[in-house]
Order: structure tokens, then C-alpha cells, then sequence
């Protein structure tokens, strides 16, 4: 593990000692290009800050129609910059604002310009840094970016780029996530159930989840969290069969089996029940280097539980504000 890193989970018993950072390899003409570039000659630079400072340049000095990188590989180099130089992943909070963009970029035989990845950073930098102006207050960050191809891209058009951009808002957090009063319940649907007072079924889970089971970790002095790497899981209601839950079919809530108004046992189920599955992506991710840095329980009709995983640095390079 990092020196300069230390590694807080919210659950201890999740946590997996083995679990390392994965670096990057430097590119074959690393050592020619150093020399030329002053923010490389820092004895505090980590191989990831060196590697994104060396990517950044050659993406804001590619032009229009000429250097050309594989899809994937400009994607994800893409994403790990936007959290090079925009987010502190160090400043997490229980709640979140949440930004989506989306692009679209040409892509010639499975490769893509530099340039175009470029204005796609530029573009998506102006987004997220109004985005956090807007919000209230003055002790705000970015939390992490999270880049990535649309799955629904057809062979022979542009592919869509999403990116996901995670905001700090404030820090409330359930004194105690596991406890659900008896003598309240929970809807489905809150026009279905107007008796229940305990709040949406689905936004308390999601609050609980995220309190509970998101890791964190912290830098000395000097340094600034940043997230790498990002990975994501995704199970729906309908993926996860299991006759003994509240409605007899899933093991998470799906609005064709429901009953309108959940009972405190109903919501300890289901909440045992996320865990469960964030812990076996935690124990696959861990062995990869990589931890867990943002979860959501979605509600879309058939509710989902969404993770986003991440190798993690302590960057010595400030913020590009």
C-alpha cells in the first residue's frame, strides 16, 4: 500500500488487508519526453501522476485528424484524467449530486483522435466545473468522474460517450443505518401509500446502503485522493432469484411483486440482502486492486443496485480550476 495512503472502511469486517494499487507502466518514450516537460520533474510525483501529465499533454497537443488511439485505452485514459485533474476523492459525502454528459465521437476502425478526445474533456470540464458552481455553499469538491462507452453504440456509428461526474453536497448520514423503527413503514410508491411516514422505500435503502458500505481512504498532507481505473457492477431485481424474500421472488424490490407499504422486517431484508451482494463485488474487486468508491440503489420500475470500483493514488498535483 501507498505510504502516503491510508485506507479507512465504514465496515471493518469487509475489509481485505491483501488489497493493493495497481499502477501504470510507463509509455516506452517516457524517459525521452521528461526532459521537456518542467511538472515532470517533481521528486513527489507518483508513476500515475507522471503518466496522466505526460497523456494530458499529448491529448491537448494532438490535431484535428491526426493521432489516433484505440477506443477503449483513449476512454478509459480519458476518464483517469478527468479525476487526475478535476476531483478529491477524499472529500466523500452520504450524498451525492449527480451529473450526467454525453458525447458522441467517430471512431475509424476501432480507433479514435486524440483531438476529439480532447474537446470531449474540455467540454465535459466546463460542464462539471458550472455544475459545482451552481451548487449552495462554499466547501464543495468533485467527488470522482466516472467515463465511459455507452453499451448501446452500433457497430459502424458514432459511439456515445457517458460520463458521470459526482458531487459533494452535504453530510447526512443515518446515526444508525441498520435500524428501522417498527412502527413506521416504507412505500414503493409514496401515492400508493400515503400512511407511511417512514420515507421512500428505495431513497432510504440507498441512504443506508452508501452510509454502510462505501470505503474510503486518506492521504498525508499534501496529497489529494484520486480514483483510477473505474470498473462497474450492476444487478437488477430481476438477476437476483430468491423465492424467501418480502415478496417471494427477488432479493431485491421489483415493482410487479411489491406490496404498496414495507414493514421495518421487509426493509432489514432487503437491506441485508444489498449487502450481501456489495460484499461478494468487494472480495472479487479487492483481489483487482480496486475499491469500492460509489454505490446507488436505483429505482427504474425494476430496481437495480449499482457500484462504481477504483484502483486508488495520492496525487502531489493540484486541482484544474
Amino acid at each position: 500500500m501507498n505510504k502516503k495512503m491510508k485506507f479507512v472502511a465504514t465496515v471493518a469486517t469487509l475489509l481485505i488487508a491483501a488489497a493493493g494499487v495497481i499502477t501504470f507502466e510507463a509509455c516506452n518514450k517516457k524517459n525521452e519526453v521528461v526532459n521537456n516537460i518542467p511538472e515532470l520533474n517533481v521528486a513527489e510525483l507518483s508513476d500515475m501522476d507522471k503518466e496522466m501529465i505526460l497523456f494530458g499533454e499529448k491529448m491537448k497537443s494532438a490535431t484535428k485528424g491526426g493521432e489516433t488511439m484505440q477506443l477503449d485505452e483513449a476512454v478509459r485514459n480519458l476518464s483517469n484524467y478527468e479525476n487526475f485533474k478535476m476531483c478529491d476523492a477524499s472529500r466523500y459525502s452520504a450524498d451525492m449530486e449527480r451529473l450526467t454528459i454525453e458525447s458522441e465521437i467517430p471512431v475509424i476502425d476501432g480507433n479514435v483522435y486524440l483531438s476529439d478526445i480532447n474537446a470531449i474533456y474540455e467540454s465535459n470540464r466546463k460542464q462539471i466545473k458550472d455544475k459545482l458552481a451552481s451548487l449552495e455553499g462554499d466547501d464543495k469538491t468533485v467527488y470522482c468522474v466516472y467515463s465511459r462507452i455507452d453499451g448501446n453504440s452500433k457497430d459502424g456509428e458514432d459511439v456515445r460517450v457517458v460520463t458521470d461526474a459526482f458531487m459533494n453536497r452535504n453530510d447526512k448520514i443515518e446515526p444508525n443505518p441498520y435500524h428501522f423503527d417498527d412502527n413506521l413503514c416504507w412505500p414503493y410508491n409514496v401515492y400508493d401509500c400515503p400512511e407511511c411516514t417512514g420515507g421512500k422505500a428505495v431513497d432510504v435503502l440507498n441512504e443506508r446502503i452508501v452510509t454502510i458500505m462505501t470505503e474510503h481512504v486518506q492521504c498525508l498532507p499534501g496529497y489529494r485522493v484520486v480514483l483510477y481505473e473505474a470498473d462497474g457492477e450492476l444487478l437488477s431485481a430481476s438477476e437476483v432469484p430468491d423465492p424467501n424474500s418480502p415478496n417471494g421472488h427477488y432479493a431485491l424490490i421489483h415493482f410487479s411483486y411489491e406490496s404498496p407499504c414495507l414493514d421495518a422486517d421487509d426493509m432489514r431484508y432487503y437491506l441485508n440482502s444489498m449487502i450481501n451482494i456489495a460484499t461478494g463485488w468487494n472480495v472479487s474487486q479487492h483481489n483487482r486492486g480496486r475499491i469500492l468508491s460509489y454505490i446507488q440503489y436505483i429505482d427504474f420500475g425494476d430496481t437495480a443496485l449499482w457500484g462504481i470500483y477504483s484502483e486508488v493514488e495520492c496525487s502531489y498535483v493540484g486541482l484544474d480550476w
